[in-house]
């Protein structure tokens, strides 16, 4: 990813891309999806994880995140939502490459 960013002469978090783990198993895929936030990904982590328990670090991770480091949390149980979410992200993202 970092090799296409580079190309297109973009930040990671520009590119159109998502990552989702819709049935996680453990709390290493919690660690991989906050790392994909990290990189600057739009993240689907479900079902919930145990991060929601505060308002505050569930604020920080599903929306004052993505301003530092490009990427978010999302949080949707229902499949079809967290979908449709994902590629309207991808589709914003695409619009604002011109691509």
């Amino acid at each position: 990813m970092t090799a296409i960013a580079g190309a297109l002469g973009v930040d990671p978090s520009q590119l159109p891309v998502a990552a989702s783990a819709p049935e996680y198993l453990e709390q290493k895929a919690i660690a991989d999806g906050i790392f994909a936030v990290a990189f600057g990904l739009l993240t689907h982590i479900g079902p919930v994880p145990p991060v929601t328990g505060s308002a505050m670090v569930t604020k920080i991770l599903t929306q004052d995140i993505e301003q530092l480091l490009g990427g978010r949390v999302l949080v949707e149980e229902d499949p079809v939502k967290a979908t449709a979410i994902m590629v309207a992200h991808i589709d914003a993202k695409r619009k604002a490459l011109g691509i």
